[in-house]
């Protein structure tokens, strides 16, 4: 059994795959355990996979919080929920096997809640589901197991804290912003006085200061007198 990528997502989304749905109660998973429910899921898938047709076959425990085996038919080990991430893995144009996947849900399975586990090829479950079939039933009962164990132990609650050891409140803290006094200073201008106006005193007048005449005098040379004497 092949299909394309592209198809199956569409099938998917398109809800265009069988879906059946049992429930089996605690008190009867405890008393009669879960052989019978898986027998019907069994014959569910089978008789899908020999139509050529897409399944996922539901057993609900209904615990107190209620876990869900599921076996479905599929292209990759993603459950029918996560179909759109099938092309982070495979061109949508392939032609890919359909495979039978066996899936756990409940959040005491793991941390991630879920466990997803490849059983066979759509056309080998045909073949041999007898074997795969037993197979399955014994990994359903010690994830059972498991989870079973883990819901018995007892949820853990926060220890209280000792009142020494609690953190005291971080005192709150109000700055206080100073608001800044803007004194005015006053100033005060001094007018200075004009000066009293009384009568001034005329200034002085200047005598115009004396010409002074340099005066040449000339020395008037001595006048010589020429004597002539007559021998």
């Amino acid at each position: 059994m092949e299909i394309n990528v592209h198809k199956f997502q569409e099938a998917i989304l398109d809800g265009s795959f069988e879906h059946t749905e049992n429930h089996l109660t605690a008190a009867a998973f405890k008393k009669d355990g879960i052989k019978a429910g898986l027998t019907k899921v069994f014959a569910d898938v089978r008789k899908a996979i020999d139509k050529q047709q897409l399944i996922q076959a539901d057993l609900v425990i209904d615990f107190p919080e209620p876990t869900i085996i599921t076996v479905e038919t599929g292209i990759i080990n993603l459950p029918f929920a996560n179909v759109n991430k099938v092309t982070n893995f495979l061109e949508a144009d392939e032609i890919v096997p359909v495979r039978v996947y066996l899936v756990v849900a409940s959040p005491f399975v793991n941390v991630s809640g879920l466990r997803i586990d490849e059983i066979a090829t759509a056309a080998d479950y045909l073949t041999g589901f007898e074997t795969l079939n037993k197979q399955m039933t014994a990994s359903v009962h010690e994830k059972l197991d498991h989870i079973q164990e883990e819901m018995a132990k007892p949820k853990e609650t926060a220890k209280p804290v000792p009142a020494n050891k609690q953190k005291t409140p971080a005192k709150k803290t109000t700055r206080r912003t100073a608001t800044k006094r803007t004194t005015t200073r006053k100033t005060t201008k001094k007018t200075t006085t004009a000066a009293k106006t009384s009568a001034a005193k005329p200034a002085a007048a200047k005598k115009p200061a004396a010409k002074i005449t340099k005066r040449t005098t000339k020395k008037a040379a001595p006048k010589t007198t020429r004597r002539t004497t007559k021998k």
